[in-house]
């Protein structure tokens, strides 16, 4: 089970630095996890990124606006299970997309 919590914690992380802006999709990779995880975390970080007049504000709840910073903390102190959440429905998603796209 611990296991289990250490790799959604990472995800949840994962998603909000792309979210925030601290890391950029392009530049974000792991060796520990899928490729379809890492493409679902990018696309769901990118969805997460609403930056209105250069300030970043939470799609989820409409707070803000936060500094990359601030918002990473937002998205991983109040939205973490949502992120998880939305992470595993993308990479649903995205396997159920590839086995339509195989002949």
């Amino acid at each position: 089970m611990a296991r289990r919590g250490l790799f959604r914690w990472k995800i949840a992380v994962y998603v909000a630095r792309i979210a925030s802006g601290i890391v950029t999709p392009r530049d974000f990779d792991s060796k520990v996890l899928s490729r379809t995880i890492v493409e679902a975390i990018r696309n769901v970080g990118l969805q997460l990124r609403d930056e209105r007049d250069g300030l970043l504000i939470c799609p989820i709840c409409l707070k803000g606006p936060f500094t990359k910073r601030g918002y990473f903390l937002h998205l991983t102190r109040l939205h973490y299970y949502q992120l998880i959440q939305l992470v595993e429905a993308e990479a649903d998603r995205i396997v159920f997309a590839s086995r339509i796209a195989e002949p």
